[in-house]
């Protein structure tokens, strides 16, 4: 049987998705703006470096060169340094270096100005990604470049330091975050579907006892308002129609007593016993039969019961004593296994006769002669078991269904016993049920709350 998609799990999911999704989006968002950032921190430094060489130019010689205070030759002459410089010539030529040098750059298309002009570049031989800050310059000797260049592959580049470290750090609060999301969205989600089990809760408790309950739409989504709404118009429907059903019967048995009770007692009075014959079991079976339907009736009306204490095993041993001359004439033998054993038992003890009658009666007519009923109890149950044939598997799933007879049945009866016997012990708090583990026979259980 393919398993039913869980609502809950499938919100989840996809609540996830999206704040994963967003949480990666805004990481995006924020990491290109944090290298466009660092990029012009890249560039401001370089640009103060070139400023810095320019005022160590020394003009007067030609070509010009470069007198680096001993601070700036100590910087450009450290090993595996990032940073480096070039005085060039117009035309490109290389007049001076130092620190570290792309194999070729080219010179800037712009002129400048008078204005310190970037490069992003790659040097066409290492593949380095190289920043450049190059500055126009004219003198006595005509024009040249000062440029100052940056390698930006280097782990020690202060971009990749700064990336680096953010990205050491922003996945900590990245992670805790993301646990966080997912923590809110399930318990968003587990509060919101909430009043959702809450109503589930009522749909499941409701019975035909309990026809009069209706849903409860408050705290609900506005979404699933309509639906409690219908549902409970559909209950409104199904109480009506049940209760006419209802009364019709109880109406139709208890107006059709006196009647029958007039037709028995005036052919009584005009003909014999032996003369009746079938015609006196036949009114016997239909009196049985209305007084099977009232009594149906009154326990589906919720007509408040008398309740009592008194002894289960007890009110057994007694149907049992009733109906022995019964069970021996069919050549059936009742036995108690337990005589002395005593059930605690609160309830309607005159209904509880008709429960053990029912259940004694069922197996005198439904086993072969020569079967044995057993009665037996513990502290809370009294068990009638026989050792007849059995119920097969197919009878005894609907076994408490009303109006539904064994395959086998061909005694009197309207198949209303078990299903009033059944109906009885629910009203008691009790639970009638059917053991089929039983290794031998049809083996009832009675169970009693104390």
């Amino acid at each position: 049987m393919m398993r039913a998609p869980s609502l809950l799990r499938a919100l989840v999911v996809r609540l996830t998705i999206v704040v994963m999704l967003a949480l990666a989006g805004s990481y995006l968002v924020l990491y290109f703006e944090f290298r466009d950032g660092l990029m012009g921190l890249e560039g401001q430094s370089i640009a103060v470096q070139v400023q810095d060489l320019r005022a160590s130019i020394v003009s007067e010689t030609d070509p010009p060169r470069l007198a680096l205070p001993p601070s700036l030759q100590e910087f450009y002459a450290q090993p595996d340094t990032l940073n480096g410089y070039q005085l060039l010539s117009a035309d490109g030529t290389v007049l001076e270096s130092g620190g570290f040098s792309a194999h070729y750059l080219p010179l800037p298309v712009a002129e400048g100005n008078g204005q310190v002009v970037m490069q992003w570049e790659t040097d066409s031989l290492s593949g380095n990604r190289v920043l450049a800050a190059a500055l126009n310059l004219d003198d006595r000797q005509g024009r040249y470049w000062l440029r100052v260049v940056r390698n930006l592959e280097d782990d020690e580049s202060l971009v990749a330091q700064l990336m680096l470290g953010a990205l050491d750090e922003l996945f900590p609060p990245i992670a805790l975050l993301l646990i966080a999301a997912v923590g809110v969205v399930v318990v968003t989600v587990l509060s919101s579907l909430r009043p959702l089990r809450a109503v589930s809760h009522q749909a499941a408790a409701l019975s035909l006892s309990r026809l009069d309950e209706r849903l409860h739409a408050r705290n609900l989504p506005r979404e699933l308002v309509p639906l409690v709404q219908a549902v409970n118009a559909s209950l409104d429907q199904l109480e009506a129609d049940y209760r006419v059903q209802r009364e019709f019967t109880a109406n139709a048995a208890h107006e059709l007593r006196t009647p029958l009770a007039t037709l028995r007692a005036r052919l009584e009075s005009r003909f014999s016993a032996r003369e009746l014959c079938d015609v006196a079991l036949e009114i016997e079976q239909l009196s049985r039969l209305l007084e099977q339907l009232l009594c149906l009736a009154r326990l589906d009306s919720q007509e408040q019961l008398q309740f009592a204490a008194f002894d289960a095993h007890a009110v057994a041993l007694e149907v049992a004593r009733e109906l022995a001359p019964i069970a021996l004439e069919s050549e059936h033998y009742v036995t108690a296994a337990t005589p002395d054993a005593a059930v605690p038992a609160h309830g309607n003890a005159t209904l509880t006769r008709l429960v053990f009658r029912n259940l004694i009666e069922n197996a005198i007519q439904y086993t072969p002669p020569g079967t044995s009923i057993t009665l037996s109890a513990d502290t809370a149950t009294v068990i009638i078991a026989d050792d007849g044939p059995g119920i097969a598997a197919p009878a005894a799933a609907c076994l408490f269904e009303r109006f539904r007879r064994g395959p086998n049945a061909s005694g009197p009866g309207a198949g209303l016993g078990l299903a009033i016997a059944r109906c009885i012990m629910e009203r008691q708090g009790g639970h009638l049920s059917h053991d089929t583990t039983a290794p031998r026979g049809a083996r009832f259980v009675v169970e009693f709350s104390k």
